[in-house]
């Protein structure tokens, strides 16, 4: 599943959208280099929240795994502060905005640190 087929099953599954993302972080992770290239090659345009949250995510799986950073991905932003966890109280929102990988934080996209830890 490629980051823009990643989106629209996202999209699809509403509430539940962060086990899409969770199979693409698992997939990606199992492929080869070049399998990674592909995963990551179409184009999401910025739209909103959930477009920043998948491309900070290939963001920083690109840097972990020394894939070079899709063109696409600098256009991509939230325009919108967006806490992935409810993030009710004031405490909770400043923790998420200084833990979030600066992917995640350059798009108004706030997550914990381990936000891509897979078990």
């Amino acid at each position: 599943m490629t980051a823009a087929q990643t989106l629209l099953r996202a999209r699809d599954l509403g509430e539940g959208y962060q086990l899409a993302i969770n199979a693409f972080i698992d997939a990606f992770r199992r492929a080869s280099q070049e399998e990674r290239l592909t995963l990551v090659a179409s184009p999401i345009e910025s739209g909103g929240w959930l477009e920043a949250l998948i491309a900070a995510t290939v963001s920083c799986l690109c840097h972990e795994t020394g894939v070079p950073l899709p063109s696409w991905l600098a256009a991509v932003t939230c325009p919108t502060l967006f806490f992935a966890l409810p993030a009710r109280s004031f405490a909770m929102r400043i923790r998420l905005m200084l833990e979030s990988p600066p992917p995640f934080r350059n798009r108004n996209v706030f997550v914990p640190a381990n936000s891509l830890s897979r078990a």
